[in-house]
């Protein structure tokens, strides 16, 4: 068997700690700069709206748009309250939903307003199955 000369023979390997000590230093973090003691007025919280803005935003809004989302979530609501077995409730929201719908005629889509036509003779015929279920019997 040959003998490897010195300098072919492997470098002894070191320890872990032997490899932490010898092991250059990381650099030093970068300390943040000191943060200002105000922050800015803008950055520190969302700009709130001045009564000028709100009342500009809400000339903006068309009503029969706002009726047409006021009625859609009445129905989704009125539809919760009837699975809920919350009688009352869905009634109340049902006489909601009969009063605007007719105003919603010839401002929506004829389309659109016939659903909702349709979605509320729906909810009164399912109101009107679980209330004859919810009576006590004679």
């Amino acid at each position: 068997m040959s003998a490897l000369a010195e300098d072919e023979r492997p470098e002894p390997k070191a320890t872990e700690t032997e490899a932490a000590e010898t092991a250059p230093e990381a650099p030093e973090p970068e300390s943040p700069e000191p943060e200002s003691p105000e922050p800015e007025p803008d950055a520190a919280r969302p700009q709130e709206a001045t009564v000028e803005e709100l009342m500009a935003a809400m000339r903006e809004i068309k009503i029969a748009a706002f009726l047409l989302q006021t009625t859609s979530t009445l129905a989704s609501l009125a539809y919760g309250k009837l699975e809920a077995g919350e009688l009352e409730e869905t009634r109340t929201a049902i006489d909601a939903i009969g009063a605007l719908v007719p105003v919603l005629e010839g401002r929506v889509d004829d389309p659109v307003h016939k659903d909702f036509e349709r979605a509320l003779a729906n909810l009164r015929l399912a109101y009107a199955s679980a209330a004859s279920k919810a009576e006590p019997s004679a």
